[in-house]
């Protein structure tokens, strides 16, 4: 069951939201957000060379204050990064689907979940907290994909798949029904994951072969 219904059944009310990063990742999501009508109060970037992100002016490090009644989103690609700023925010997290990924009705979606263009997430799947489901990807039926994880654009992920926390899995990976790979992986763009795969390595190329470990 989905953690909030509102994500798949969007209301008229605007939802208002900030953003921690200004970069590319967060253009992405700055669109996700208008796709639904919904607003963007505020970005908080500590690069001083991040002036605003698409006309929001940027307020520098992450400050408490500025807007606490705005849902909050980890605007950035990179899991770890993803994962040490959700130990500090004082906000609620907010979730974005963009109005053109499908997503099944019968799933279970994490807080600070990102779900881009053209994704599609099927009947059964669960997604953890702050992962990032990118642009045209695809997350079949019933599978299990954790916490901060980045299924990065073109990606597939066939059914019955599990996924470990803090993994990244390539553009336009694919990865063959029923594997299990571990945590903190990275799956090479384009590679084919035939077989499951353990913690902290490097797996690339067709099939998959791990290069690198930790």
């Amino acid at each position: 069951m989905r953690e909030n219904n509102s994500l798949w059944k969007h209301s008229m009310e605007k939802t208002k939201y900030v953003f921690i990063g200004a970069g590319g990742h967060a253009r992405v999501m700055s669109s996700v957000i208008e796709s639904n009508h919904d607003e963007l109060l505020a970005v908080f970037d500590a690069n001083p060379a991040k002036h605003d992100l698409d006309g929001v002016k940027s307020e520098g490090e992450y400050k408490q204050n500025i807007h606490p009644e705005a849902k909050l989103i980890i605007a950035i690609g990179d899991n770890a990064v993803r994962e040490q700023l959700s130990h500090n925010i004082k906000h609620t997290f907010g979730s974005a689907i963009h109005a053109k990924a499908v997503v099944d009705r019968l799933t279970n979606l994490g807080v600070g979940v990102q779900i881009v263009h053209g994704a599609v997430v099927n009947r059964g799947s669960s997604i953890g907290k702050h992962t990032i489901i990118n642009t045209n990807a695809t997350v079949d039926h019933d599978c299990q994909v954790g916490d901060f994880v980045h299924v990065a654009p073109g990606a597939t992920i066939c059914g019955g798949v599990k996924i470990g926390n803090g993994t990244l899995v390539g553009a336009n990976a694919t990865i063959l029904p029923n594997c299990t790979i571990g945590k903190n992986v990275r799956i090479g763009a384009g590679a084919v994951v035939t077989k499951s795969i353990p913690d902290n390595v490097l797996a690339v190329g067709v099939p998959a072969k791990i290069i690198q470990h930790g």
